[in-house]
């Protein structure tokens, strides 16, 4: 999870049976029997991003575009098939104005001859399956309304597949784009929250578009290139910067640089900790052991800071340290990650900002203390319940999509606590809940500074 920006429980994670994925972000649950037999692909983003004034909506029939998936797929046949889009199949499209327009699309479209400073275009939806292939328009909020602005990101289709030589883009994910009539770009967001104006994105996506990175060396150098672009357009559009989705394209630019150097950095809060759980008469006490360094990025503080503070001090705002959970601290020797179905998997957050000039000398860090039901000793379940979140719609829906029912053991209560750190290497937070009349104290403290070199 290289993305210090993302939120946690944006979308519910992939299933992976990689070891990396194991560590980073740990799945919430087990495929269906008939996951094997379907594998997924997700298509390359298009290379073209524009602002468009929509002229006329209309329809064009399907036509294969050669949009380029980035792994190979395939489903199984079966009635989903009914779905796939065929040469009879019309799909929803616009005749387009394209006011502003990348420099690289521009220079393809000169070489074929469209020269105008503000191009006449066709933009098609082409909506597709977890295979990469089109399917049939389905959705009731329409494609494009005469006489909206929008910014897209499409894909320039062979010239054979011009209409009467006007260029057309496909626009393969169109509950993304023409933004922002298209809210997939903001979903989290009330319907009536400002957003960032079609022409900010668009100088934005514009500015931060880089070559494809060939090594690791090349891909540092842009990762840097892009941290300083971004920062130039944050104090440049100090408005737009504000409002979403360009907060977070911004905070991804400026922060992804940063999180290379702060993952590379040993936790101070490493180490193996006991937890004591007390509520009523019932008792227990668990352990956890984490890895050495940080594993993603938290945005507990985080997704209340403005773009301001962001450029003001371009630095990661908190980590996740991966950990693994036992009834005993002997037991936490024999974790392995190859075991199957693992090992009960713990997240120890924090507010540490370890590339912040000065950030040795903060000793009270908020944090929060993610965890698979199952390290908590059972008896304790019925009052760790209220302390997981609701599952959001996408989750639900990748739920459903999986077949899968989120057993009680898998369900991670989030605890936020405040960490102090003492002279001597003393770890320890305490907190106290009152929640629905019942009162629950958790006592953490590290008991040795032992930890798991992170694998990844």
């Amino acid at each position: 999870m290289r993305d210090p920006s993302t939120p946690r429980r944006a979308a519910l994670p992939l299933i992976v049976a990689g070891m990396f994925a194991s560590a980073a972000l740990p799945p919430r649950a087990v495929p269906s029997p008939h996951a094997a037999a379907a594998r997924f692909c997700t298509l390359m983003p298009g290379s073209t991003v524009a602002v468009l004034r929509v002229e006329k909506d209309t329809s064009l029939r399907f036509q294969p575009a050669g949009l380029r998936p980035m792994s190979g797929s395939g489903v199984r046949e079966g009635a989903a098939d009914s779905m796939l889009a065929t040469p009879e199949t019309p799909l929803p499209a616009a005749r387009v104005r394209l006011q502003q327009l990348d420099s690289a699309t521009r220079a393809m479209l000169a070489h074929e001859g469209v020269t105008d400073r503000e191009p006449v275009a066709f933009i098609r939806a082409a909506p597709y399956r977890a295979d990469c292939r089109t399917i049939r328009w389905t959705d009731s909020v329409p494609f494009a309304v005469p006489g909206e602005v929008g910014y897209v990101r499409a894909t320039l289709a062979s010239r054979d597949l011009w209409i009467d030589g006007v260029p057309l883009l496909i626009v393969p994910d169109g509950w993304n784009y023409p933004y922002p009539r298209r809210r997939g770009l903001v979903r989290a967001l009330a319907l009536d929250a400002p957003l960032a104006p079609a022409s900010a994105l668009f100088s934005l996506n514009a500015l931060l578009e880089m070559p494809p990175p060939v090594d690791a060396a090349t891909r540092s150098a842009a990762e840097s290139a892009r941290r300083a672009r971004a920062l130039a357009w944050g104090r440049a559009n100090a408005d737009a910067a504000e409002l979403e989705p360009a907060r977070a394209i911004l905070r991804r630019a400026v922060l992804d640089a940063d999180w290379q150097a702060a993952e590379r950095v040993p936790s101070r809060l490493r180490g193996t900790y006991r937890v004591e759980m007390e509520t009523g008469d019932q008792r227990g006490t668990w352990y956890l052991r984490t890895y050495d360094r940080p594993g993603y990025s938290w945005r507990g503080r985080d997704s209340l800071q403005t773009s301001a503070d962001l450029i003001a001090s371009p630095h990661v705002n908190g980590y996740r340290l991966v950990g693994y959970a036992a009834g005993a601290p002997d037991a936490l020797f024999n974790v392995s990650l190859r075991d199957r179905p693992g090992p009960t998997l713990v997240w120890l957050a924090t507010d540490d900002r370890p590339t912040t000039p000065g950030n040795d000398t903060r000793v009270v860090l908020a944090g929060m203390l993610e965890f698979r039901m199952a390290a908590a000793p059972e008896s304790l379940w019925n009052d760790l319940e209220p302390f997981v979140p609701k599952s959001s719609a996408v989750d639900s829906m990748m739920m459903a999509r999986m077949g899968h029912t989120m057993q009680r053991g898998e369900k991670q209560p989030q605890l936020p606590l405040s960490i102090r750190l003492k002279p001597g290497g003393d770890v320890r937070a305490e907190t106290t809940f009152v929640v629905r009349g019942t009162t629950l104290r958790v006592v953490m403290r590290r008991i040795d500074t032992l930890s798991i070199k992170r694998p990844f």
